[in-house]
């Protein structure tokens, strides 16, 4: 019957033309040509556009984490509420997407220990970073955001500005995408490879304690030579790791330990605020900790941030300001666990240890001042140099902010002054930062102070002879004190930046001997300087933001030999031609299931997530 219907449609049309409406039909026709035409011209377009301006790439593994996305699991802490993702280690992958599967199970079964029956299951020990609630192996309320058998998502996918290199030069910081110079005998030379760039050519690059360090005097640079790099701003936004957001608060929820039969075993420490008033002192009400009140118009008070608060259970540290990162929890958690087949319950046994403490931390807060004329000062003690203690005081008055350095001996240098807008009625946004040896005190969107490296620069010499004496850097001490006033602190946070590490944990991924310190191949101050990477004139070297994982210019030890192209250059370099563009935007972030069944994967974009890349 439709197929009549369509045919009398036609025959109207038709006999309307016969009629005398035959004008009609030349702008039919017009219309039809100039559509196909507009069609053509289009496809034309978007494969010149593809070609020589922008490109879509997938991320397909987390070396760039959580800058970007690779295959992983994401998990929202059933404590504190707190977002996060935990990478899932692909097995297989193709030249353009990861193959990953719905759930993460087992790719082979195995004997359960606890049922003795064969089985595919799979449970993670998943941490929340914000508060170390682990995450339960099932939830009555939420069967998706468990430790067994979780779902898992793509990575995500980038757009990148092709052959923006050619009328422009990379800037250190960019995000890359290269072709890969690793395993060449494997790939040819035809994987991309995306990185951030952090070594320029004719540049002498170095990691020492987290830190980019770079010389302009190639094979002669002595110790001395070596400069920190200080991130631009906007790179740095983006590379800033969760130490612990007050607006994210536990509600108390019961941390208890089951086992795969979902019965209880035991209960994990309770939760404790880290900001914890100073002994012997007052004047602080922590009752509601995402409104931290202070009332005390004369006297001061102290609050102190406890790294050690709440330790890690079953592994004996304390993450907060060290190099842990929440989405590598997973790395030994995969199908080989220290050369032997995984058990299949991870839930106690999996993670890693912290190799390194940070010293690059910003603290952000919003103050109201509601009365008082007494100062707020913020601390910041970190990195020894020349064998002293650092310690950087930000001091806030009414009308005036100063930021003050002092050594152990109680010796102030004053790093700068500046005028500041009435304190007192409205709130005030501060961040007090101190990254790559430089100090920035933020008020509202403006730095109104940073230091000079005259004035504040690291001890290479103890830095060094530090790493060579295998030595752990102390945490970080950070404070707020309050003096003469009526004060509320909303939004109360402390990050921690990236950490490039340069001691290799083991062999691969899996971290099959956790805590040894194998030197890497380069940018490594092992037998300072033989494995310093020195570039040539046109060469680039790039580390990924996930320090840990990433297979980066700091372990490719194959030469590149293309004599066809005239092409030579020693291992760990990228070479200028291999640069294809700068990543730029995610276009496609994935994050829902069109169809809520175990087979099928999580391929919707989350359309929130989309973001440009810093």
């Amino acid at each position: 019957m439709t197929s009549q219907r369509e045919s009398l449609s036609i025959g109207c049309t038709m006999d309307d033309t016969a009629k005398g409406h035959r004008h009609a039909r030349v702008p039919e026709q017009t219309s039809i040509k100039e559509t196909i035409e507009s069609i053509l011209v289009a496809f034309i377009l978007a494969f010149m556009f593809r070609a020589f301006v922008v490109e879509a790439f997938v991320i397909p593994t987390g070396s760039m984490a959580p800058t970007l996305l690779g295959a992983h699991m994401r998990y929202r802490c059933e404590d504190c509420g707190y977002d996060f993702e935990t990478n899932y280690q692909s097995q297989e992958s193709d030249s353009d997407d990861v193959a990953i599967p719905a759930t993460a199970r087992l790719t082979r079964p195995v004997l359960d220990r606890a049922t003795g029956a064969q089985t595919v299951n799979k449970t993670f020990r998943i941490h929340c970073p914000n508060c170390n609630y682990r995450m339960p192996r099932f939830s009555a309320t939420d069967p998706n955001n468990v430790a067994t058998n979780p779902a898992v998502y793509y990575g995500d996918r980038i757009l990148v500005l092709k052959y923006l290199y050619l009328l422009q030069q990379p800037h250190r910081w960019d995000v890359v995408v290269f072709k890969s110079p690793a395993d060449p005998m494997r790939y040819d030379y035809t994987q991309n490879y995306i990185k951030r760039l952090i070594g320029k050519p004719g540049e002498s690059v170095m990691i020492l304690d987290g830190d980019v360090y770079v010389s302009d005097k190639g094979a002669l640079s002595q110790l001395k030579d070596f400069v920190v790099q200080t991130k631009p701003r906007w790179a740095q936004e983006a590379l800033w790791r969760i130490v612990f957001d007050n607006d994210f608060q536990p509600r108390g929820v019961p941390r208890v330990v089951t086992n795969a039969a979902n019965q209880p075993m035991r209960i994990d420490p309770t939760f404790k605020l880290p900001w914890q008033t100073r002994a012997g002192e007052s004047g602080w009400n922590l009752d509601n900790p995402r409104v931290i009140r202070f009332n005390q118009a004369e006297g001061r008070s102290t609050l102190d941030f406890n790294s050690g608060a709440n330790p890690m259970p079953d592994a004996g540290f304390a993450p907060a300001l060290t190099d842990w990162l929440a989405y590598d929890v997973t790395l030994n958690q995969s199908n080989g666990f220290g050369g032997r087949p995984a058990p299949p319950d991870m839930y106690l046994d999996g993670g890693y240890v912290p190799d390194n403490n940070v010293s690059d931390i910003k603290l952000s807060l919003y103050y109201t001042r509601q009365s008082g004329d007494g100062p707020l000062k913020l601390s910041l003690a970190v990195r020894p140099g020349e064998d002293v203690e650092r310690a950087f005081v930000a001091q806030l008055d009414r009308n005036q902010a100063t930021v003050t350095m002092y050594d152990r001996s109680g010796t102030a240098t004053v790093i700068g002054t500046s005028a500041v807008g009435d304190t007192t009625g409205a709130p005030v946004k501060i961040e007090f930062i101190h990254a790559d040896y430089q100090v920035t005190l933020r008020v509202g969107e403006s730095d109104v102070i940073v230091s000079t490296p005259a004035q504040y620069q690291p001890d290479l010499d103890y830095l060094l002879n530090a790493y060579n004496a295998r030595e752990k850097l102390p945490k970080p001490q950070i404070s707020i004190t309050a003096e003469n006033q009526v004060a509320e602190f909303r939004h109360v946070s402390l990050w921690r930046d990236v950490y490039y590490t340069n001691r290799e944990r083991g062999t691969g991924d899996t971290l099959t001997t956790p805590n040894t310190a194998h030197a890497l191949r380069w940018a490594s101050p092992e037998r300072f300087p033989e494995r310093v990477i020195h570039l040539g004139p046109d060469e680039y070297f790039t580390c990924g933001d996930n320090s840990l994982i990433s297979g980066d210019g700091r372990y490719w030890d194959a030469p590149i030999n293309l004599p066809a192209e005239q092409l030579e250059a020693e291992s760990g370099r990228v070479p200028g031609r291999f640069l294809l563009g700068k990543a730029f935007f995610v276009y496609w972030p994935a994050g829902y299931k069109p169809v809520n069944r175990e087979t099928v994967p999580a391929i919707v974009p989350n359309f929130g997530r989309m973001r440009f890349i810093h």
